[in-house]
C-alpha cells in the first residue's frame, strides 16, 4: 500500500517505487496524493495490506508522517511502515517516527532501488525478526546520537535573545531606488549577451 501523505501532491518517487515493486511481482495499491490517514487505514484493512509506505516531499509532510504513525498505533495496525521522500531521512525516521509506531517496524527507504530488498526482508517469514531487530538497534543508536548532540547546546532566554537584536537607524542607511518597478520583457534578446554570466559547472556535473 503506497500513499503520498495529506497536504502533499508530489508522487514521482512514489510512482517509481510502485513500478519497481510491481516489476518484482508485488501487488501495489497506490492511493495517490493528498491521502488522509483515515483513507490509508481503511485501505490497509480493506485490502489486507502486508506493508504500508508513506511518501512526501515538502517539510510539513514530516509532521504528517509522525501523525500517521501515531494514528496507525491507535487503530492497531500491525504491518511494516516504510518512509520515503526527498525531505525524509534515516535520522528523522529514527527520532520522530519509529518511536510512535508500535504495530511493527518502521523503515526508512532511501530510494526506489532499495524498496524491493527492504520489502523482501520484512516479509521473509524465516528471517524478518532478525532484520527488524537489527534495524531497531540501529535506530536506537541514532536516537542516542541525536539526543546526545542536543545536550551540548546552550540556549539563552528569550529576553536575552531579543536584547541582542540588531538595531538599525534606517535614516543613516543609503537606500538605492531601483531603476524600474514591475516586470520588464525582453523580446528577441541576443542570448550571447548573457553567455559570459552563465556558470557551466553545474550543467556539466549533471550531464
Amino acid at each position: 500500500m503506497l500513499a503520498t501523505v495529506k497536504g502533499d501532491v508530489h508522487d514521482i518517487g512514489k510512482n517509481i517505487v510502485g513500478v519497481v515493486l510491481g516489476c518484482n511481482n508485488y501487488k501495489v495499491i497506490d492511493l495517490g496524493v493528498m491521502t488522509s490517514v483515515k483513507a490509508i487505514i481503511e485501505a490497509c484493512h480493506r485490502e489486507k495490506a502486508d506493508v504500508v509506505g508513506l511518501s512526501g516531499l515538502i517539510t510539513p509532510s514530516l509532521d504528517e508522517m509522525v501523525f500517521n504513525a501515531k494514528e496507525f498505533t491507535k487503530v492497531g495496525l500491525k504491518i511494516p511502515l516504510l518512509i520515503g521522500g526527498a525531505t525524509t531521512s534515516k535520522m528523522h525516521t529514527a527520532v520522530k517516527i519509529e518511536p510512535y509506531y508500535k504495530g511493527n517496524q518502521t523503515m526508512y527507504v532511501l530510494d526506489a532501488s532499495r524498496a524491493v530488498v527492504v520489502v523482501q526482508k520484512l516479509l521473509d517469514p524465516d528471517n524478518n525478526q532478525e532484520y527488524k531487530d537489527d534495524v531497531k538497534q540501529e535506530y536506537e543508536e541514532l536516537r542516542k546520537e541525536y539526543y546526545d548532540s542536543q545536550k551540548d547546546k546552550s540556549f539563552v532566554s528569550l529576553a536575552k535573545a531579543r536584547s541582542k537584536a540588531p538595531r538599525i537607524d534606517w535614516t543613516e542607511v543609503p537606500i538605492v531606488k531601483p531603476k524600474f518597478l514591475g516586470t520588464r520583457v525582453y523580446k528577441e534578446y541576443d542570448l550571447n549577451k548573457i553567455l559570459e554570466f552563465i556558470d557551466w559547472d553545474p550543467f556539466f556535473q549533471t550531464w
